[in-house]
């Protein structure tokens, strides 16, 4: 928890008793969206004021205004106006903007106004979310976290009772992939468990971004193995007129950016960060000690006007030790009695070239990308080599490259693709190991293997009856070599067609459907049994079908509501072999999920609707009103369907937001959900003496996997920001209180021992086999104040 400290009392005064200064500048280039061409005079509007400015003959525009948000207007003869809502102008920099129009393939009798908070593409006309900077930014208890935001959009369940993984329309938390500036990134969060998605830190920091996309289904052609979503991240570009930078202190961690100009042809930005929680947690006897740092830069050299070069990357580095001088406790004993201690090194450098024609345009994309993890674990926490019991190091390094063209010929629009990537896994694993017929062995393995994937895609889209209807088609082919049966990639033919129709003014009707094909994780990829991989054979691309039904009302003035419906069916999941459940139901143990044997005859099935209504920034305005109701289920040994771990059935967010005079905002943010499903612990099994001195912890009955619900969960969270204008720099103080009314949050309940007045455990006197246990509460229901700090200079 952060204290008020007189710093931030001393610098909230300096900042009050220093005079509001100038105006703020808002600038940018208005292009054509097909091949990137100036639109020379188009309008760029204010549509608070109804006044604006006309672009020059390259299609720059200036605009110098009072500090605060506002929506812009972007139109030209012949194209769609499109609307940037909330854009953000201070003092502390100048905004540029980029803005892209499409042109219009039929003549405009009545003018349609796209936002590009409701984007809409043939490709993805539904299980779409676009989100600016300053949603991100402002969020109530989102604390400027990308990784937290999302957790508020249609689909996505706000919180799961095992860790923090993000779960997306009832798939697993594996099936999410992430994109930056085009280059795949391996994670977006700290402390990502192994052979899943989420953490509880977001790696990136979101003073660089511009915006970002989020699919939920119906995904691009050209963004392949992803099951549940595609998130799109967009940064933006370093300042052109000087060198500048800004310094954020959130509600974990402290930070600096510096950008500026590079020449006239090219400019930079590079962000570092490291976090100080860990120094809180420690003083208030958390069990577990998260330290983690970040670096983060962007590139852009253009050439000229028809071929730029982005060179970006992110890189993480964490480390969790146990708190061991903590005050004693039974959940303080419980949790560094199983929790190992490790370290994680994450990064991905990448370049992308772009090269624009008269009517196309080619993306070439090279990148590379690692995940190194380790982890310890000693028995007693002694650290003496006889008593370890976890000594775990693997790396997953991937070299990608990718082509593709985006061709237009109205009303027709084609984009193709190739994409080839080298794999490089490694896995040394040393592990006890507790089977489900109770004996304890040892897992010990050195693998070490690579393969190439290859694929590649076409799409065509074009509308009709005068842009009412649209029409797209694209096929996707993947195969890798891993083994024969991924070879060939015939059997991994991946169809998908959308369908958009305008059924009246600001309406439209949404349609999609596709197969979807996703490889499997690579710590089952690697896994080995007397020098052999005995997953090679028996795996494959898990599989997915999906359909989507929605419609969507969409004004100009920035409200929209939309209904949505999706079914999944899925196939060729993993399937565990020692614990007999589906991969998607398996438990994380803080290190990596499915180190065991498996083969791919696992199927499920999620399905639901989606209710979501939104108004951007009006009258000093904003609120967001979302409900999902998503039923998500896997196999068991038997084949029967059940409840996966993450099928929360119902979930939702309300926020609402107004602007106040003097630069004051607030926000409120209501979120619910539906409880988890969970497996009850086997107590016969996990009281046995020589279980519990190797596991120190309960472990699951999968007999009666996921029989028990937890209770539901409900959180208010509340922000309120001040930003003061300066000169040439700018301030903005915030105050985020999570669980305002401190609610209770229930978790899984912890199965540990009864202890005697030295902490040991103490043995049953009916069997001397066993120790006496007992179930304790591990539920939460603090309030988290925070206050933050972002300076622009």
């Amino acid at each position: 928890m952060q204290k008020v400290t007189p710093f931030l009392l001393a610098l909230l005064f300096f900042a009050i008793s220093l005079p509001a200064q100038k105006k703020a500048v808002v600038e940018g280039q208005v292009f054509n969206s097909t091949n990137k061409e100036p639109l020379a005079f188009a309008t760029v509007t204010i549509l608070e004021r109804e006044t604006g400015t006309t672009c020059d003959s390259a299609g720059f525009f200036h605009l110098e205004l009072d500090p605060g948000l506002y929506n812009l207007e972007a139109s030209y003869l012949g194209y769609y106006p499109l609307i940037l809502h909330e854009v953000n102008a201070s003092t502390g920099k100048p905004v540029f903007l980029e803005v892209f129009l499409d042109p219009a393939t039929t003549d405009l009798k009545q003018v349609e106004v796209r936002a590009e908070a409701f984007r809409h593409t043939a490709e993805s006309p539904l299980a779409l979310q676009s989100v600016t900077l300053h949603e991100l930014e402002r969020m109530p208890g989102a604390t400027i976290d990308i990784s937290r935001f999302i957790r508020t959009l249609p689909g996505v369940s706000p919180r799961t009772s095992f860790g923090y993984n993000l779960i997306v329309r009832g798939g697993a938390s594996i099936e999410n992939r992430f994109y930056l500036d085009g280059v795949e990134i391996p994670t977006i969060t700290h402390f990502t468990v192994q052979g899943t998605s989420g953490g509880p830190n977001g790696m990136l920091n979101v003073r660089m971004l511009q915006r970002a996309d989020m699919h939920t289904g119906a995904f691009p052609a050209g963004r392949p193995n992803a099951l549940s979503s595609v998130l799109e991240i967009y940064q933006r570009e370093g300042r052109k007129d000087r060198v500048g930078g800004n310094f954020t202190l959130g509600a974990t961690d402290y930070g600096f950016l510096v950008e500026g100009p590079i020449g006239k042809k090219s400019n930079f930005m590079v962000s570092a960060r490291e976090s100080y929680s860990q120094h809180m947690f420690k003083a208030i006897g958390i069990p577990v000690l998260p330290f983690y740092s970040d670096v983060q830069f962007k590139n852009v050299i253009r050439f000229n006007p028809k071929n730029e070069l982005i060179l970006t990357g992110i890189g993480g580095y964490d480390k969790y030790t146990l708190n061991l001088g903590a005050k004693t406790s039974e959940s303080l004993l419980y949790n560094t009695g199983y929790i190992p201690e490790g370290k994680q090194l994450i990064y991905t450098v990448g370049a992308v070239y772009k090269h624009y024609l008269d009517n196309s345009y080619y993306t070439l994309v090279l990148s590379r990308n690692g995940f190194i993890n380790q982890a310890e674990k000693f028995l007693g926490n002694t650290y003496k080599t006889e008593d370890q019991i976890l000594d775990f190091k693997s790396g997953e390094m991937e070299t990608k490259l990718r082509l593709e063209q985006r061709l237009f010929r109205a009303p027709w629009e084609f984009n193709y693709g190739v994409n080839g990537e080298l794999d490089q896994v490694h896995t040394d694993n040393y592990s006890l190991f507790t089977f489900r017929d109770g004996s304890n062995d040892t897992v010990a393995y050195n693998s070490e293997f690579r393969f190439i994937r290859y694929g590649a895609f076409v799409s065509a889209n074009r509308s009709f009856a005068g842009e009412r209807v649209s029409l797209f088609a694209g096929v996707r082919l993947d195969g890798n070599t891993y083994s024969t049966s991924m070879q060939n990639p015939f059997p991994q033919f991946s169809p998908r067609l959308a369908l958009s129709w305008k059924i009246a003014d600001n309406w439209q009707l949404n349609a999609s459907s596709g197969m979807y094909y996703q490889l499997p994780p690579y710590i089952l990829m690697g896994y080995m049994q007397n020098g052999e991989l005995v997953n090679r054979d028996r795996l494959d691309y898990m599989r997915s079908k999906q359909v989507g039904l929605g419609i969507d009302h969409t004004t100009g003035n920035g409200y929209q509501v939309k209904l949505e419906g999706f079914y999944k069916a899925y196939d060729q999941y993993p399937f565990l072999l020692f614990d007999s459940i589906s991969y998607a139901n398996a438990n994380a143990s803080y290190v990596l999920i499915g180190n065991q044997p498996a083969n791919a005859s696992s199927s499920g099935r999620a399905y639901g609707i989606e209710f979501q209504v939104k108004q951007k920034l009006t009258h000093n305005y904003y609120w967001m009103l979302n409900y999902s109701f998503v039923v998500s289920q896997f196999r068991d040994a038997a084949g029967n369907l059940i409840s996966s771990s993450w099928d929360n059935r119902h979930f939702g967010t309300i926020a609402v937001g107004k602007t106040f005079r003097k630069k004051w905002e607030m926000g409120l943010r209501w979120s619910f959900s539906g409880g988890n499903p969970y497996t009850p612990y086997d107590l016969a099994l996990s009281s046995q003496r020589a279980i519990w001195d190797v596991n120190r912890r309960g472990l699951p009955d999968y007999s009666r996997l996921n029989g028990a619900r937890l209770p539901f969960f409900h959180q208010l969270d509340f922000r309120v920001d001040k930003q003061f204008n300066f000169r040439k720099w700018a301030l903005q103080l915030y105050l985020d209180i999570q669980n305002v009314y401190s609610a209770p949050i229930t978790l899984l309940p912890y199965l540990t021992v009864e202890r005697d007045a030295e902490n040991n455990p103490i043995v049953d006197p009916n069997d001397p086999s066993r120790y006496l246990v007992k179930t304790i509460s591990s539920d939460t229901g603090r309030v988290l104040p925070s206050v933050g700090i972002l300076l622009d200079l």
